[in-house]
């Protein structure tokens, strides 16, 4: 197999978006926070949160695109710079993620996005955190098991 960055990332990214996923279903079963990522996943695409199987098959495939998508940015911009300080590089990919997709929900007043308390805010905080911190190690496992990279 030839070495593709791309794919690495995309691969990476998927495996963090599982584990966010994984985190964010069980701090909303526990009751810490009222919404997941499958929800503003779902608010992206439909501006509204439908439920059922099929509204959470469809949230599940947003967000693991958006997932896939990030995972191959991450991927590029560790391609351009170095694999030194992989985590901490992943940690900030996240933390921006966070950062400006809260805020782009917010400016355009997307349902759930909008006065967002403290908690849930925190609470997907450290979803985009696991997000990046699993992708960079899913990235170095990847570069050291196969010839993707």
């Amino acid at each position: 197999m030839k070495h593709d960055r791309i794919m690495a990332g995309a691969i990476a990214g998927c495996i963090g978006t599982a584990a966010q996923n994984i985190y964010g279903q069980t701090a909303k079963a526990l009751g810490i926070t009222d919404r997941a990522f499958l929800d503003f996943a779902r608010i992206i695409l439909f501006h509204k949160s439908y439920g059922g199987v099929f509204g959470f098959i469809a949230g599940f495939i947003a967000h693991l695109t958006f997932g896939m998508l990030s995972g191959a940015l991450f991927a590029y911009v560790i391609r351009k710079s170095s694999s030194t300080h992989l985590y901490f590089k992943g940690s900030v990919m996240g933390a921006a993620i966070w950062f400006f997709s809260l805020g782009i929900g917010t400016l355009y007043n997307l349902p759930m996005f909008v006065d967002i308390p403290p908690i849930p805010a925190l609470s997907i905080f450290v979803g985009a955190l696991i997000w990046g911190l699993v992708t960079a190690f899913s990235l170095k496992i990847l570069e050291k098991k196969t010839n993707l990279i």
